[in-house]
């Protein structure tokens, strides 16, 4: 009877300590929304690549977590890219080196052409140098879309590492190296009731559906990131 006795009384503390349970988006989320709330752009420019402005969205006084989504894993890898921004930049290279041929080839020609568009841009051009025109200002348009497909491939690797970056830079850990990462992106969804605030001080529940994302790979495990926040 003693044994049973002492095995009923553990039963209704097992179940105190299973209700009180949180899941670790409890803690996360409640960081975040008091940091948002505060306006501490420091904290939530680590936690999150959204902002929930409490002068323009308002803010969250409090909420419970009602859904939170399976895990979705998707291959991160950077290659593709990398490779895209050699090959801009290679066929950058070699259009210059070509119009610098042909503009020592021409340099006399061009100079004269430059020097007229400056001096009086309605002046008639000999043959000569209305062929040259014809042809600088081809490779003038050349070099401004080489240069434009270059920086397009840059900026593509920026957006593309951008996840990564945050979410993988830690104290004590290297730097992310888009050459040498492989790994995946791990997302989830977390939908809460919010009871929001607006700028103007009324209150108004909404559901809002929080997209958390977190980068793993090379044997690193990266924090989570809020990348979206729906129904603000």
């Amino acid at each position: 009877m003693k044994k049973l006795a002492a095995l009923l009384l553990l039963v209704p503390a097992t179940l105190v300590v299973a209700s009180c349970s949180r899941p670790p988006e409890q803690q996360f989320l409640t960081q975040f929304f008091r940091a948002s709330k505060a306006r501490d752009n420091t904290t939530v420019g680590r936690m999150s690549a959204v902002v929930i402005d409490p002068r323009v969205q308002g803010s969250v006084e409090e909420f419970s977590i009602t859904s939170i989504g399976e895990e979705r894993r998707t291959p991160l890898t950077f290659a593709p890219l990398l490779e895209a921004e050699a090959k801009a930049i290679e066929t950058e290279q070699a259009f210059l080196k070509t119009k610098i041929e042909y503009q020592n080839a021409n340099i006399k020609l061009i100079e004269e052409v430059l020097k007229i568009e400056q001096m009086n841009p309605t002046a008639k051009l000999t043959a000569a140098q209305e062929k040259v025109r014809g042809e600088w200002n081809t490779w003038r348009e050349g070099i401004s879309a080489h240069a434009k497909a270059t920086a397009s491939a840059a900026a593509a690797i920026k957006s593309a590492t951008g996840l990564a970056e945050a979410s993988l830079t830690q104290p004590g850990q290297p730097a992310l190296d888009p050459k040498t990462f492989t790994g995946e992106t791990i997302t989830k969804d977390v939908v809460v009731a919010a009871m929001m605030k607006s700028p103007e001080g009324s209150t108004a529940e909404k559901t809002l559906t929080v997209t958390i994302e977190r980068v793993a790979g090379n044997g690193r495990e990266g924090r989570p990131i809020i990348t979206k926040i729906a129904g603000l």
